[in-house]
């Protein structure tokens, strides 16, 4: 049990709701490097995430753990990151303060992103979700993409990419076009549905409506616990981040972005087809280019 518990634990956590306190907790654990989970104490964790330590005992129990020294070791057990040496001890992620210099400030967002792409990729190596996305995405009739406000960006990106293996994609900025495109979509179609919240009302709507004519409906979400992971059928959770004011989102859209260009080159590579139809939009594109 502990074993299985040890091999799933950024999965589980990815779709487990918790208390607003337990929240901060895990998301304290999951922004920053591994090396400074293995040496954080329970009093760290205490201050950093303005939580009580009956609020840290609780979350470990409810993970399956007997205590948080269990806790950190499944966690550095199934990053793959920990596997190879660390060559010198790590600056921890701490919070921007109004005395750093432009250069700490600097680190601090480099450094917080870097490790959210490495929770990113482990995440996805604890669950089928990449693979189901990517195999969905290859047998769909057609795609049809909705992302609203930041998400559009996302969006836009997916779009873009995929446009160019010869994909059979759709994307309008125009909420009533997203709307009007969700409700003309059928059995073998695929949504495509972007949202850091998994609350944004047009989007959440849309996805409703596509999977109700019998689309299915796949998700890229910063938030667990929404309406929109809900409605899924294949949801994309990323890893959540603390410590930088304002930027968790920000991050977010980073993380989703990068998984575009995952999705892109495992749709490409081991398809010569594809890979000649990025080829002949590359030239032609070159040609545009003064």
């Amino acid at each position: 049990m502990a074993d299985h518990l040890a091999q799933s634990l950024l999965h589980r956590i990815s779709r487990m709701r918790f208390s607003a306190a337990q929240k901060r907790v895990v998301e304290l654990l999951l922004s920053i490097a591994e090396y400074d989970v293995a040496g954080l104490s329970s009093a760290e964790i205490v201050s950093r995430s303005d939580a009580s330590r009956s609020t840290v005992d609780r979350l470990c129990k409810r993970l399956g753990y007997s205590g948080l020294k269990d806790l950190r070791r499944a966690l550095m057990h199934e990053t793959r990151s920990m596997q190879d040496p660390v060559s010198s001890g790590g600056v921890r992620s701490e919070p921007i303060v109004a005395s750093d210099t432009f250069n700490e400030i600097a680190y601090k967002v480099f450094h917080s992103a870097s490790v959210r792409a490495l929770r990113f990729a482990d995440l996805l190596t604890q669950s089928t979700d990449l693979e189901r996305m990517v195999n969905a995405i290859r047998d769909a009739r057609s795609v049809q993409v909705f992302g609203v406000g930041a998400s559009a960006v996302v969006a836009l990106d997916l779009h873009q990419r995929l446009l160019r293996l010869g994909i059979r994609i759709n994307f309008s900025e125009d909420h009533h076009n997203q709307l009007a495109a969700a409700s003309v979509m059928e059995p073998g179609d695929l949504a495509v549905a972007i949202s850091y919240s998994g609350r944004t009302r047009l989007t959440v709507h849309a996805a409703e409506r596509a999977k109700e004519f019998g689309a299915t409906v796949a998700a890229v979400i910063g938030v667990a616990g929404s309406p929109l992971q809900d409605i899924a059928d294949i949801p994309v959770l990323t890893p959540p981040g603390i410590n930088l004011f304002g930027a968790n989102a920000v991050m977010t859209r980073v993380l989703e972005l990068m998984f575009n260009e995952v999705i892109f080159h495992c749709l490409a590579f081991g398809n010569p087809k594809m890979m000649d139809r990025v080829s002949r939009v590359e030239t032609d594109l070159s040609d545009e280019r003064l």
